[in-house]
């Protein structure tokens, strides 16, 4: 007997045997207890993993809570909450999850037969009712779940992630939808309400809409074209890029021209997809122009499921770094009052993905060297050249933070030692720090090296956030201390006199990862993997997915056939 047998059998015949149990002398049935549904072991339904084990746990403790009574079904009769659960786990790709996860087809499609399977012109039959309601109950709390902490709760399965997601009790939160009737309203209240999930959620759709479209045309890989120029493959490059939604114009099939209408929607292709905005098509461009919309629409998926592992409250104010997009922007009550490029990790040395309170910055601060660069770095480079450190600004300080003279001690056994940089318009963290401390030991700051900003891509540090305009989140972070004006931030930077100056509140800072976004004008954004983390998690995605497909295929093989076949079996 194959895996989707035993199933309909375990899960026929126990609910049967409490069917029989629970009628009266008259022959009418009363109410259905679930008890050997709960006391067997888990169903087949019932994922092979920590999460599954986890909701099964979750659905037995809301049926112990309960009597061990059915809670969808009343008097042999669907309640409407049943209704409410189908009709919402049908719009889960509404969400970018996959509907068949959650048997959302073959539930609605069973529920609305009559004459054959649960539900008959006289209501479910009672042998397969425990059943059936076990099992809306446990779907119910994996959609919830899903929802509200992503798939599987993958967040916690992948050790670069480290921002602190959301806390929801699914299991209160059944009990309180049931109760009120408000089984739907529930769970659309578990997705992300903030304006950029939105916004991508409604991207997902449009480029579904272009998928089923039969998505957009290849342009030549070995096009090349400069303003004015003109090649027969310009109508071709107008149609992709109107299809996306970056060229609005028209253009004659015969118009062979590289016009500048056209022009500037190649520039805004560009902007969108974190390349340089010179209007010139080239390799890297048309790559981009390539990528099957069918990928994208996977990217989109992806990025969403990467929402749902935040908070749902990210708070009144904070500050948000998309990494692959090097961005930092500053939200306030959905509002964006600074906005501006960054520098990240380069690949062996990432900037972690994580999240922390803004408590203090540091004006003119020193920098004192990891002892990680220190070692690779720093004291190479004094060794081969003994003016380095004078060049650089840098001295070298005790344990107590008092400093030596170089000259008196054996750089190369300095484990006693640290160096630092003074600070200056050298200094490694310009003329300003922001610090919201964390185990990785990162924050923002200024840097000198300002033209590295010019460039499309920009991961240059060590791990640290270099910030294209410190001036204007200094003023931002400190609009609430009127004593701190634009003239005595730029004094302060310039002092040459490290200060520290407290925050009155915290303020939360987010380092994310979403190489598909929508920035604060609601234009959607593609990005580079920077460091992989799109790779990684599709893997771990799809391991996941294939179990719970095997998990949802049998419990849809078992509602596909009616009871007598499964008592037959």
């Amino acid at each position: 007997m194959n895996g989707c047998g035993r199933l309909m059998v375990m899960l026929a015949a126990g609910a049967m045997a409490v069917a029989c149990e629970r009628v009266g002398t008259t022959g009418r049935a009363t109410s259905v207890s679930v008890e050997p549904m709960l006391s067997a072991a888990p169903p087949a339904f019932v994922s092979h993993d920590r999460e599954g084990a986890r909701l099964w746990d979750l659905t037995r403790q809301f049926y112990q809570k309960r009597g061990r009574t059915t809670a969808w079904i009343d008097d042999r009769r669907p309640r409407p909450q049943m209704e409410a659960l189908v009709g919402a786990l049908q719009q889960a790709g509404r969400e970018g999850l996959d509907p068949s996860l959650y048997n959302a087809s073959a539930l609605a499609a069973k529920r609305q037969e009559a004459g054959r399977g649960f539900l008959t012109a006289r209501g479910f039959d009672e042998s397969e009712a425990a059943a059936l309601d076990v099992w809306l109950t446990y779907l119910y709390l994996q959609y919830a779940s899903d929802l509200s902490t992503g798939l599987s709760n993958l967040s916690h399965a992948d050790p670069a992630w480290k921002i602190q997601g959301a806390q929801t009790d699914v299991l209160s939160l059944l009990e309180q939808s049931l109760d009120g009737n408000r089984v739907a309203e529930s769970l659309a209240g578990l997705a992300p309400s903030h304006a950029q999930y939105t916004r991508l959620r409604d991207a997902l759709q449009q480029y579904r809409e272009i998928a089923q479209r039969g998505g957009w045309p290849q342009v030549p890989a070995a096009l090349k074209l400069k303003p004015g120029q003109q090649d027969a493959a310009v109508p071709l490059l107008a149609r992709r890029l109107s299809i996306s939604g970056d060229f609005a114009g028209s253009m004659a099939a015969e118009d062979t021209t590289y016009g500048p209408e056209l022009q500037e929607a190649v520039k805004r292709f560009q902007r969108r997809h974190g390349l340089t905005d010179d209007g010139v098509v080239a390799p890297a461009t048309i790559a981009q122009m390539n990528v099957p919309v069918e990928r994208r629409i996977d990217q989109i998926a992806l990025n969403l499921e990467r929402w749902r592992w935040l908070p749902r409250d990210l708070g009144e104010r904070y500050v948000l770094v998309n990494i692959p997009e090097y961005r930092l922007e500053v939200w306030d009550h959905a509002q964006v009052p600074v906005s501006m490029r960054v520098v990240v990790g380069k690949k062996d040395t990432p900037t972690p993905i994580f999240n922390d309170d803004m408590t203090y910055l540091v004006f003119a601060p020193y920098w004192n060297v990891p002892a990680d660069i220190a070692t690779k770095e720093t004291i190479p480079s004094v060794l081969k050249d003994p003016a380095f450190l004078d060049r650089t600004n840098m001295e070298v300080v005790d344990r107590a933070g008092n400093a030596v003279d170089p000259a008196s001690i054996d750089l190369s056994q300095a484990g006693d030692y640290r160096f630092r940089q003074r600070p200056g318009g050298s200094n490694s963290l310009g003329y300003v720090k922001f610090m919201f401390p964390n185990q990785f030991n990162v924050y923002l700051h200024d840097t000198p090296a300002d033209s590295l900003f010019a460039r499309a891509a920009r991961s240059f540090s060590h791990g640290c956030v270099r910030l294209e305009q410190p001036e204007a989140l200094a003023a931002y972070v400190l609009r609430d201390q009127p004593e701190w004006t634009p003239e005595r931030i730029q004094e302060a930077m310039h002092g040459g006199q490290e200060t520290s100056v407290k925050l009155k509140g915290p303020l939360p800072v987010y380092l994310g990862y979403w190489t598909a976004r929508t920035s604060a004008d609601g234009i959607l954004q593609f990005r580079d993997d920077l460091y992989g983390i799109d790779a990684r998690q599709t893997r771990m995605l799809e391991s996941t997915v294939g179990k719970l497909k095997a998990s949802a295929a049998a419990a849809a093989a078992y509602i596909a056939a009616p009871a007598t076949q499964a008592r037959n079996r």
